[in-house]
């Protein structure tokens, strides 16, 4: 049986299978590579991420954004009931190695958080994970913002920052939901919530048709459906930049419709901060 050192690896640096078998002390490097890896009387388990696999192989639908991955278990889900345990009770360590072809070696991302996990018998579960390395290998702006700054709060603990990229991650999927987008639009318009902006009066309609972001304003609780009247507004991507300026928490879009109202007739653009009424 190997010796599973992790200590001994450095993030963001890359590993052959190989090389991992050898360091920790496996006379092979199979067993190592099957999607989740659980060395035994450990309390680590160890997922070994390939987004394209062989030929031939099962093509598993994986994906990495920012500090999140997403994966699809095993298709006889074998490491179905393992990895909800750690969802629901974590006890175990979890550390990712990533890697974007079959010919590569594996980077190594560091621990990892599960937040949500989806259970399917007919298909593959799909499991979500929060990456704790802070230095993503991918650029998702707001996500990667909102978990690297977190409102410069260094002292944050990991279970509350777990939990606020987990209700980032329901928040972007509300918004980037193309079905959202265009019930939101159908029944809201195009003009910016905030500061009134159009982009296709602006850019003409050739190239700026229905060209808006939508925000989401309602509830963050995981597994609800949003209701697209109330639950999001348009906004052009300035105003969609301000509202998650704070990182911690959206700012509140009247606030900030109130903070645009005011420095349009305000003359001292470099007043560094003005005190709404609540």
């Amino acid at each position: 049986m190997g010796n599973i050192d992790m200590s001994q690896l450095e993030i963001n640096q890359t590993y052959t299978a190989k090389q991992l078998a050898s360091l920790w002390g496996y006379k092979s490097h199979h067993a190592l590579v099957k999607g989740v890896f659980h060395p035994k009387n450990t309390d680590i388990l160890i997922l070994f991420v390939t987004k394209h696999r062989q030929p031939g192989s099962t093509q598993f639908k994986n994906e990495l954004r920012g500090n999140m991955i997403k994966i699809e278990g095993a298709d006889k889900h074998g490491t179905d009931q393992l990895l909800q345990k750690n969802l629901e009770h974590p006890t175990d360590r979890i550390y990712l190695f990533y890697r974007e072809k079959h010919t590569l070696p594996f980077t190594f991302l560091g621990k990892v958080h599960l937040i949500q996990s989806w259970i399917h018998t007919d298909t593959s579960s799909e499991f979500e994970f929060f990456i704790e390395n802070f230095e993503s290998i991918e650029d998702d702006m707001a996500l990667l913002d909102y978990i690297v700054h977190y409102d410069e709060n260094t002292s944050i603990s990991l279970d509350v920052m777990c939990q606020s990229a987990k209700n980032l991650t329901y928040h972007l999927k509300c918004e980037r939901d193309i079905g959202n987008r265009e019930q939101v639009i159908r029944l809201l318009g195009t003009n910016c919530a905030i500061c009134g902006f159009n982009f296709a009066r602006t850019y003409g309609k050739d190239i700026a048709k229905d060209f808006i972001d939508i925000h989401y304003i309602g509830s963050s609780a995981s597994g609800t459906k949003p209701d697209l009247s109330k639950d999001f507004i348009p906004v052009c991507a300035n105003c969609h930049r301000m509202l998650h300026k704070k990182r911690s928490h959206n700012i509140d879009h009247n606030e900030l419709k109130k903070r645009v109202d005011y420095y349009k007739q305000e003359s001292d653009y470099e007043q560094l901060r003005f005190e709404f009424e609540s």
